[in-house]
């Protein structure tokens, strides 16, 4: 792994453990905007994710390995985020 990708991995994967906070605040939170802000977070880590995995040598495992693993935990909590939109969208709909 060139060190250029070693650093992008790491930044990455950083990223990733704020975003983490973001998300699981926005869980917790019954705000509509800031599960929206979490899920632009997502959306732009992922693109990162993607950008990096195309930079990254075919034949390293372990920088794939790392950019597999944030992939998978990204769309992981994209399907949470949804989950917690429509959550709050039926609470919002049953309140009206």
């Amino acid at each position: 792994m060139t060190l250029q990708n070693e650093h992008e991995i790491r930044e990455i994967l950083e990223a990733f453990e704020k975003v983490q906070n973001t998300v699981q605040e926005a869980q917790n939170s019954t705000d509509p905007q800031q599960v929206q802000q979490a899920q632009q977070q997502l959306n732009k880590l992922q693109q990162q994710v993607q950008e990096a995995q195309g930079k990254a040598t075919k034949g390293n495992d372990q920088s794939n390995e790392a950019l597999f693993n944030a992939q998978q935990k990204i769309e992981q909590f994209q399907q949470h985020m949804d989950r917690t939109e429509r959550n709050l969208s039926a609470q919002n709909d049953q309140v009206q």
